[in-house]
């Protein structure tokens, strides 16, 4: 087991875990309305200040929708010059922020210290990206160690050695030099989010769902992060959190309308839609089980199995559900995306709405499909082995059932079962949506 680096965090991350539309949103725009005019003590001296905040999201429409929703002046990063200068500049005046996601992973330690300085609270809509593993092959690592440019060091830290370096990996440099890279088993460079991202504020709450099953929740345990999950109680328009109960969530009636593209279990026969895209015969159960994940469609897979999988796609939305394209929303691999697109299922590489129905796999918190009645979710989700191993280290189980389910409904929740009403579904995936029944049985 690698030793687990020191994090001085004395207060707990509140989770606020609770389905989409059960006023996660609603809650945190509540909070800070009823908040302004109070006054916080300063991390450093004895002076109090009104309180701030950062709310960051994933999306930038959704920073307008808090700038107009609360009684606060929420301020926006500019692009002049960088943004993160800007977002700089921000906190030196002690301005309340709202950014994204992507903006806010790059917070280098300066502005960290000088969030905590001021005595910010900090909200995150939907978790964050903690880890991602950085493109560098294994020749290229040994090459950096040989030449001097970076050492291995504390806890396989990646420690840069050459100030001047200028070159094909001064991206890396950059990261390196942010206390944010390690290195595991000698083969996979990883970035991980310092803990400082959160150690900085006086408060953090993040806003989610099934927290268990997600990267963000892994990375907390691997670092010693202290959290409490929270679910969020509506009453008449007014929202409090209390202890976290999933009980309380309406997961039969929410399945219930869900109109799935099912097997035919009544004469034990596979539905065509659901079994007629893999070529290969007498699948073992492990193969059948992993059709359509990432694994299938890049080793497996041929193209007549792809073509299959597009006509199935196109017979879906013409026959099976006749939906018009514009209330369509369907995701794969993005890699594959062009592959799959049909008269029916739309992709285009520049994301233009107009001619492309197309959502990625990890969309989130956003209401831009609210008005879709029928989805596809071609992909079955596993985690990356790399980042399994990467957790294993730390004697974390990634738990690949609940990051499934959990990525599958906040998917689903794009479309119109976000607003209670009934929407077609194919799932493909015999496994995804056999976990999504588990999930509304409280299985998992």
């Amino acid at each position: 087991m690698r030793e687990v680096k020191g994090f001085n965090m004395t207060q707990t991350i509140n989770v606020v875990d609770a389905m989409c539309g059960a006023g996660k949103t609603s809650w945190a725009i509540q909070h800070i309305n009823e908040n302004i005019g109070q006054n916080k003590k300063l991390a450093f001296g004895d002076s109090g200040e009104p309180m701030k905040y950062i709310y960051v999201t994933p999306y930038l429409r959704e920073v307008e929708r808090i700038q107009e929703a609360t009684d606060i002046d929420f301020f926006e990063p500019e692009a002049k010059g960088t943004k993160i200068k800007s977002f700089e500049a921000l906190i030196t005046l002690g301005r309340s922020v709202a950014t994204t996601h992507e903006l806010f992973k790059k917070l280098d330690l300066n502005i960290l210290d000088a969030i905590e300085e001021k005595g910010y609270t900090l909200i995150m809509d939907e978790v964050a990206s903690v880890l991602e593993q950085y493109d560098i092959s294994k020749s290229d690592i040994k090459l950096l160690i040989d030449n001097g440019t970076i050492e291995i060091g504390e806890n396989d830290k990646v420690v840069w050695l050459d100030d001047d370096y200028k070159g094909k990996f001064s991206d890396m440099k950059i990261l390196a030099e942010s206390d944010n890279l390690i290195l595991q088993n000698g083969i996979a460079v990883f970035w991980t989010m310092n803990t400082r991202a959160f150690e900085a504020f006086d408060e953090v709450y993040v806003l989610t769902y099934m927290f268990d099953g997600q990267e963000q929740c892994n990375y907390y345990m691997a670092n010693d992060i202290k959290f409490k999950k929270y679910s969020v109680k509506d009453s008449d328009g007014h929202y409090e959190l209390i202890d976290y109960d999933p009980t309380l969530e309406p997961r039969k009636e929410m399945y219930e309308k869900l109109n799935i593209y099912l097997d035919d279990e009544t004469n034990k026969k596979k539905s065509p839609l659901n079994s007629n895209y893999d070529s290969r015969e007498k699948l073992t159960e492990q193969q059948r089980w992993s059709q359509l994940s990432s694994t299938w469609y890049r080793k497996h897979a041929i193209p007549k199995d792809l073509k299959q999988l597009n006509n199935n796609l196109r017979n879906y939305f013409r026959s099976v559900e006749p939906t018009e394209n514009e209330y369509i929303f369907w995701t794969t691999i993005s890699d594959f995306a062009p592959t799959l697109k049909n008269a029916k299922c739309k992709w285009n590489k520049n994301g233009d709405r107009a001619s492309d129905n197309f959502v990625a796999l990890n969309a989130r918190a956003t209401n831009a499909y609210g008005h879709c009645k029928s989805m596809a979710y071609v992909y079955n989700r596993f985690v990356n082995p790399i980042e399994k191993n990467f957790f294993r280290e730390y004697d974390i189980e990634v738990d690949e059932n609940k990051l499934a389910v959990s990525d599958l409904i906040q998917f689903l929740f794009r479309g119109c079962i976000r607003n209670g009403e009934p929407m077609n579904c194919y799932i493909p995936s015999e496994r995804m949506r056999s976990l999504l029944k588990d999930w509304s049985e409280f299985k998992l």
